[in-house]
Formats: structure tokens, C-alpha cells, sequence
């Protein structure tokens, strides 16, 4: 498992555009995994790796190996004899370097065909390096297919079935409708990040990653500093580990894509300092201990959406009520040894709002935990207008602001 929640980013663009100082820029910017630029079967001997993965352990991150034509897609063509005869030599070249936490083999399994295929291509890779962990994303409509193209399943069933047979232990999806401002767009998104992480915990609470959107395109936004956190701050509520961003860098023969952190001329735009301060300020405070929860539950307040259960009294048996001005998500977690965490996302993108937590103050109080642990606060839980045994705790959230409790036992 990952010691820090997982940023990462899909790199289209060939390694040959670069020096090794591009790691640097992604470790500036908070990736905590980065994913390699594409390398090519064929033209790029394994060898040319060598330096970025030895940079790569030198700053303290492993990375995700982009070589083009060792896809699931490679597979179905090649069948697995030809399949394994291409990819064996890259395995036996960098499989056991330390930087190495997997091998890319594909984007967004389309059918039936390309499902089945993408199965075996994580069967075989997983076979190859038991010890490395194959990346493959998943296109967010997977939960719309029809039970026949998903082997007569529904999505858990589906995830259920090709991680326990491929062994592989990390889930990743794609969504973006989040960003196309709308209510709607947001809803869609919410509802994917519920229905995937209950796939997720089906296919033995397998770590999710969603890989979320940093590139406008089509009818889809690029996103400002409050959307980047809204974004990070509810896929971690949500109970995922990890979020990609498509993408990282614009092109210039790709001229209907815009808005990334690093523009087409190879600068920095606004998003790469928003996307920054997002990613650094989320693993400051979060990035470890959310890695060491697990997620039970997820509500909603102020939301008509219908994607999460309404908190209401009677939800939680220590939380009694929880008050807010605008839409708020409300998580509760649990750490290995079985204490209880609280985890707050006021949902507004735009304003700052209040919220009051009620719980019972003769049994419990409310230890806000940031600093990653180092820094446990615990706030005034005692206000005078609370009814016997009752006390609430207030505080005013920034825009998209994500607050985690620890729920201590007196």
C-alpha cells in the first residue's frame, strides 16, 4: 500500500520531449507517483529508463512505466504466447528496480471483448512481477454497461470477479462531469464515486483511485483552485486513495485541449500553482492518515441530489446532529485500531459557511486532527444554548474545505 494519498497524471507526451529535471517539476507539484512519459516497444530499448527510475528513487517516489504496446488492446492482438514474448523483456530489465510500482496497460476497456482482454493482460502482468501492481483505467461509464457486456455482472460483480482472479489490488476510473458547472454534472460525478467505491470494497476492498480532470476539452471546464480541492476533497471522502488528472501537459498538434497545469509552450499555467497548493496542502494535513483509515460510511445534508443517504438523527449513535448552511458531505472512518474518525466536506465551490456538529458530550468529544496527526485540537465543545448531555462543535469552512475528527472516548 502507498504511504500517501496517490497524485498522479496521465504524460501523453514522448520521453524524448524531456530531461530528468521534469521530475523535480512533478514532485513540485505534489505528484506523489507520478506516471512516466510514453516510451515506445520497438524503438526505446528498457535501458533509456534507467535514469528516470534512479532519479526517481533519489526523490523518494516510485512511478508508473508508460511503455506504448503493451496494452490490453496489444493483447487481444497478439494473444497471450506473443503478448508475454514482447512485454518479458522490460520486466527483465526494470521489474525489480525499487522505483517501479507498475507497467500502464491501458485506458477506458470499451465492449466485452475489451473487458475480457484487459482481465488477461492484468492476470499476465500480475504473473510476470507478483510484486508490481499494473495500471489500468477504467472509463466511468463501466457502471452504465449492460450485465451482458459485463459477463452477465453489474459493476461490483464485474470487479469482484477480474480482481479476485487477477490478484491485482488497485481500482482506477475516470471521471469528469464535475467540472461541466452544472448541479447535474456534480451529481453524476458523486454518484460515481459511491457506485465505484462500492465496487471497490466487492472486489476485496481492493485501494481506489479516481482519475479526475485537470485538461478542459469537449463540453468539459478546466478546473479553478476551489474546484482542483473539491475535487481531491470529496474522491478522499468518498473513501478513495489516490487521484490521476488527465492531464498534465497541452500539445500543440492537439489544439481542442486546454487549460493543463503546463501549457503547450512548456510553461507553467494558473492551474499548475492552483493544482500545487491543492495537492500539497491536501498531503501536509491528509496524505497519511487517510491511508491508514477505512471507510464505512458516507452522508449528505442540505442536498436533494439522492446519491447519499440524508444524515438525519439516528444515523450515528455518538453523532447526534450535524447543521450546515450549504451542501455538505459527512464520512466516517475507522483506523486499524478500531477508533472512530469524522470527515467533513463542505460541498459549496464558491462561498465560505458554518457548521455545527452535535454529539454527546458526557461520553465523547471531537479532536480535529491535522498536520497529519502531528497537530490534534480539540475544540470547544461546550457552548451554553446545548440541551443536557449535548454539545456541538462550529467551524467555517473555506470553500470546498475537507475537516477530519477523531471521535475520542473520555
Amino acid at each position: 500500500m502507498n504511504k500517501k494519498f496517490v497524485f498522479s497524471m496521465w504524460t501523453y507526451n514522448d520521453i524524448r520531449e524531456f530531461t530528468l529535471d521534469e521530475i523535480d517539476v512533478w514532485i513540485d507539484l505534489g505528484m506523489t507517483l507520478p506516471m512516466l512519459p510514453t516510451t515506445y516497444i520497438g524503438r526505446d530499448d528498457p535501458s533509456i529508463l534507467k535514469p528516470w527510475l534512479d532519479k526517481a528513487q533519489e526523490r523518494g517516489v516510485q512511478v508508473i512505466v508508460n511503455y506504448s504496446g503493451m496494452s490490453y488492446g496489444d493483447f487481444a492482438n497478439l494473444g497471450r504466447e506473443k503478448y508475454i514474448e514482447r512485454v518479458k523483456p522490460l520486466y527483465d530489465a526494470l521489474a525489480s528496480h525499487p522505483a517501479v510500482h507498475g507497467f500502464c496497460i491501458g485506458d477506458e476497456p470499451f465492449n466485452k471483448e475489451a473487458l475480457e482482454a484487459s482481465l488477461e493482460t492484468l492476470k499476465v502482468n500480475k504473473e510476470l512481477a507478483p510484486h508490481l501492481t499494473p495500471y489500468l483505467n477504467y472509463t466511468g461509464a463501466t457502471e452504465d454497461f449492460p450485465p451482458e457486456t459485463l459477463g452477465g455482472r453489474d459493476l461490483s460483480g464485474w470487479m469482484k470477479h477480474a480482481y479476485e482472479e487477477s490478484g491485482v489490488d488497485e481500482i482506477c476510473f475516470d471521471s469528469y462531469s464535475q467540472t461541466i458547472n452544472t448541479g447535474g454534472g456534480m451529481t453524476g460525478h458523486l454518484t460515481a464515486l459511491r457506485k465505484w467505491k462500492e465496487a471497490a470494497k466487492a472486489a476485496n476492498d481492493s485501494e481506489l483511485w479516481g482519475c479526475l480532470l485537470s485538461s478542459g476539452h469537449h463540453v468539459y471546464s478546466p478546473p479553478d483552485e476551489n474546484l482542483y480541492r473539491w475535487q481531491i476533497n470529496t474522491a478522499a471522502a468518498a473513501g478513495l486513495r489516490g487521484v490521476l488528472w488527465f492531464r498534465l501537459y497541452d500539445r500543440e498538434n492537439v489544439i481542442s485541449y486546454y487549460g493543463s497545469p503546463i501549457d503547450e509552450f512548456g510553461d507553467k499555467s494558473e492551474a499548475y500553482y492552483a493544482l500545487k497548493r491543492c495537492q500539497r496542502r491536501f498531503n501536509n494535513h491528509y496524505g497519511e492518515i487517510f491511508m491508514k483509515l477505512r471507510h464505512k460510511s458516507t452522508f449528505m445534508i442540505n442536498s436533494d441530489r439522492g446519491v447519499f443517504p440524508t444524515f438525519t438523527e439516528g444515523s450515528h449513535d455518538i453523532i447526534t446532529k450535524i447543521r450546515a448552511n450549504d451542501e455538505t458531505m459527512i464520512s466516517f472512518f475507522e483506523d486499524e485500531n478500531g477508533d472512530e474518525f469524522l470527515c467533513i466536506v463542505h460541498c459549496e465551490t464558491r462561498f465560505y459557511g458554518d457548521v455545527y456538529v452535535h454529539f454527546d458530550k458526557s461520553k465523547y468529544y471531537l479532536s480535529e486532527f491535522t498536520m497529519n496527526g502531528k497537530v490534534q485540537t480539540r475544540p470547544d465543545g461546550d457552548q451554553a444554548d446545548c440541551e443536557i448531555n449535548d454539545a456541538f462543535v462550529e467551524f467555517t469552512p473555506i470553500p470546498a474545505a475537507l475537516h477530519l475528527f477523531k471521535i475520542v472516548k473520555k
